[in-house]
């Protein structure tokens, strides 16, 4: 090891090759993997077993010239009012059932006005929507779902924005279309969420039948869904309904309420979300796979160096070598001591890359997803590194033991 301290520039560029390697894999496996949690942790919030009722499919639908079927879909009715109640009242599957219908509307508090984001107009389990916690106030009552009460919850954006120098808003009044409401609860920040149903910042829950007085939820404009889960969550509930079942029984009830033929398709989609966690399982192999191939042609320029160091380290000691086989020494001590040698090296920059990445995990703010290194990841790089060390370290190794011990003394 003092062979390698002794030219520090030699050393150095070895490492870094190293260490660029290490860094790049190690950075792609905590980025993936603090993405995974945060898309996981959101779909564990609304459930695996939640069907969600809408016009459009989240997986494309093709005709047979490989065209996707757009001009079907936006001929498509929207998911009504009556239908969510129909559903609701025939469903022997169903478990929870929220209605929302999301349009956009200016608001107002005193002479400030807000405009972006959207009202959600909800009924039912309005709960299976918006899982973020209200930080003031409450939310709604089913007396005030059921009278259309002129009450709302708002995201903290819009708090702030109305009600910038209260600290408590709610009780306050907002107005739309000259039309007072009053703010019953404030969601805490979500900030940017990779799975959600809406922008819980900027966004005005108010009761469905409210939002009849106050805009019209069957324009086109207006997106409207139907989201519902069977009785208990899991593969199968206790009295025997699957998912499957469950879907089947809400594509049976939405058919026999839009008076369709046995001939005709489905003029509505059930969708779920377990599509889109495929989706981002694909996103994150892909992922992974760049920064794999990043990786592995950094760490073979690193084990290329290392490889060069220590054939260098060898000829340096080639008469050191010869008097320790010369006094006895085997071939697998001077083979594990270069190996040895070889491994360090290559661990000291697993470690300078790892480093490296617990720096950026500390720089780079928490805008979509908190990230975070893991453990496991730090024992992946370190194993990682240790592997490249001891497969480059093999060859010179292996040299400095076959030495003849008259020659190495002699050269």
């Amino acid at each position: 090891m003092r062979d390698l301290l002794a030219d520090k520039l030699r050393t150095t560029l070895s490492l870094a090759g190293v260490s660029i390697g290490i860094f790049s894999i190690v950075a792609v496996f905590t980025v993936v993997d603090s993405l995974k949690e945060s898309v996981n942790e959101g779909f564990r919030k609304f459930g695996s077993d939640v069907v969600i009722v809408e016009r459009v499919p989240l997986e494309p639908d093709f005709d047979r010239d490989g065209r996707q079927k757009l001009w079907q879909y936006e001929s498509r009715p929207q998911i009504g009012w009556p239908e969510y109640l129909f559903l609701q009242e025939n469903s022997a599957a169903a478990g929870n059932m929220a209605f929302s219908a999301s349009f956009e509307m200016e608001c107002a508090a005193g002479r400030e006005s807000y405009d972006e984001g959207a009202f959600v107009a909800v009924d039912g389990d309005w709960r299976m929507l918006v899982q973020e916690k209200i930080l003031h106030g409450r939310g709604f009552t089913s007396g005030e779902l059921a009278s259309g009460a002129a009450v709302t919850i708002i995201g903290s954006e819009v708090a702030q924005k109305l009600f910038a120098d209260i600290a408590d808003p709610v009780g306050r009044m907002i107005t739309v279309r000259g039309v007072p409401l009053r703010v019953i609860g404030i969601f805490d920040s979500a900030g940017d969420n990779l799975v959600g149903m809406m922008d819980v910042d900027c966004v005005r829950l108010i009761p469905v039948r409210f939002a009849f007085r106050i805009a019209d939820i069957t324009s086109p404009a207006v997106k409207t869904r139907i989201i519902a889960s069977p009785h208990q969550a899991g593969e199968r509930s206790s009295d025997g309904i699957s998912k499957e079942e469950f879907k089947s029984e809400l594509r049976m009830l939405m058919r026999q309420y839009r008076r369709l033929r046995p001939v005709q398709e489905d003029d509505f989609a059930l969708n779920e979300l377990s599509f889109v966690a495929e989706q981002f399982r694909s996103v994150f192999g892909m992922v992974n796979t760049v920064g794999w191939v990043v990786g592995i042609f950094s760490l073979l320029v690193g084990g290329f160096g290392i490889v060069n160091i220590m054939y260098v380290s060898v000829e340096e000691r080639t008469r050191i070598i010869g008097i320790k086989k010369a006094l006895g020494a085997r071939k697998r001590v001077i083979t594990m001591q270069f190996l040895a040698e070889a491994a360090t090296l290559s661990t000291l920059g697993g470690l300078a890359g790892i480093v490296l990445v617990w720096f950026a995990t500390l720089l780079i703010p928490d805008t979509l997803f908190p990230i975070y290194l893991s453990p496991s990841n730090v024992l992946k790089g370190i194993a990682i590194a240790l592997v490249i060390g001891v497969v480059s370290g093999v060859a010179p190794a292996r040299y400095a033991a076959s030495l003849h011990p008259v020659e190495a003394i002699n050269s």
